[in-house]
């Protein structure tokens, strides 16, 4: 654990004592969270057919209570924690819920002997807090619990999306790394296409392009699409999975100080709020009165805008850390070309805690067990950044030594 060069010049941080200095600043530097954020599988039902005689019934009844969920506005519990709610999913019209942790979406037509009735998404909450394991054998016996109620039986597995991320605070200013001129000599890609979004900002000598988003890639893919993005501007403007900050914190990502910084500007659903959050903090814990008073009589101003309270923070405060997802999102046809390697490895030891995998669920655990193999082709080949000499970046060669 340390603490960041910027915030020890700052006059914040030198007012403090070294037991608060440490207490709210420490964080660990150049710091790399890997996990899987997001999981979809389909599920294929044995001997199923359009105007399945099983199903014909237990549709009939979702539209029923699809029609409640309408008049009371809200999802309708159905047992053992699920939901029936009016999410659906391209033909996947149903929705049967555990809330949080993931999604059962069922179709009452199938275009084609192909098409999967079932198509489960695994949430990002429930994959982070209780792991991707876990996660997968929850919502299978859901499908599997759901299906024996009419009578039916899974038939096959396959994996439709999984998207692999680090989370990270090794750049602190991504409109420096992700330059025109650091993209063009070191991004190493064989994507095609590649777009970028930001803010526009006024600084001391002219504006600043934020750099929020860049995707490589095209979103239509049935391969692999590549982002890095700034993820707490992303969850405090969609105003979702506030869980991430606390396990930021408790993994060293971010400091006590950035958390107080992006709850505030959560709570206020703007991200621009960490700046009057800055304020906020000083008038919590600083030592100086003259200081707290100004910024009370700045914060109390119905007419302060973000600008100025941008402004006055940057004169005393730290800036917060930068928390940035760089994200694989991979479908099927990238694993499509994997087959022979998927069938031809074992199941992990850990395979047997599970107490025995269900066969139509051993090429997921495969992926999920071995994806260490898949993230050094993703994280050399299909995207990296590279120094003049060919050799890794060094905040993308942590990136690669990441467990």
């Amino acid at each position: 654990m340390g603490i960041r060069v910027d915030i020890k010049r700052t006059d914040f941080y030198n007012e403090l004592s070294e037991e608060k200095q440490k207490q709210f600043f420490s964080a660990t530097s150049h710091k790399f969270l890997p996990a899987i954020d997001n999981i979809y599988y389909s599920v294929s039902i044995k001997n199923d057919y359009n105007g399945n005689i099983h199903l014909k019934p237990y549709f009939e009844r979702l539209d029923e209570i699809k029609l409640t969920c309408t008049e009371e506005r809200r999802p309708y519990p159905i047992g053992n924690g699920l939901l029936v709610d009016l999410l659906s999913y391209s033909i996947y019209k149903y929705c049967i819920t555990n809330p949080d942790l993931y999604d059962i979406f069922l179709s009452n037509y199938l275009p084609n002997e192909s098409t999967p009735r079932i198509v489960v998404q695994i949430r990002a909450y429930g994959l982070w807090v209780h792991g991707a394991e876990k996660m997968i054998a929850d919502s299978y016996n859901s499908v599997v619990n759901l299906l024996s109620e009419v009578g039916l039986e899974v038939n096959s597995v396959k994996e439709n999306r999984l998207d692999f991320c680090y989370h990270t605070n090794a750049i602190l200013k991504p409109e420096r790394a992700f330059s025109d001129r650091n993209m063009g000599t070191k991004l190493n890609t064989t994507m095609k296409k590649w777009r970028q979004e930001g803010r526009i900002q006024s600084g001391d000598n002219g504006l600043i392009l934020q750099k929020d988003y860049i995707i490589f890639g095209n979103r239509t893919s049935n391969n692999v699409v590549a982002r890095i993005y700034n993820k707490a501007l992303e969850v405090i403007e969609m105003g979702y999975k506030g869980f991430f900050f606390e396990i930021w914190h408790k993994n060293g990502l971010i400091s006590e100080y950035d958390k107080y910084c992006f709850e505030k500007a959560l709570l206020n659903g703007n991200y621009n709020y960490i700046h009057k959050a800055k304020l906020e903090f000083y008038i919590e814990h600083g030592a100086n009165e003259m200081v707290k008073r100004e910024f009370r009589l700045t914060v109390a101003d119905e007419n302060l805008t973000y600008e100025d309270a941008e402004k006055l923070a940057a004169s005393y405060m730290p800036e917060v850390t930068t928390v940035l997802n760089i994200e694989y999102e991979t479908k099927r046809k990238f694993y499509y070309y994997s087959d022979e390697f998927i069938d031809s490895v074992l199941l992990m030891d850990m395979a047997k805690e599970r107490g025995g995998v269900p066969v139509p669920l051993r090429r997921l655990y495969k992926i999920i067990d071995n994806r260490g193999v898949f993230l050094d082709y993703l994280t050399s080949v299909t995207l990296s950044f590279k120094r003049a000499d060919g050799r890794y970046a060094a905040w993308w060669e942590r990136l690669r030594k990441t467990k």
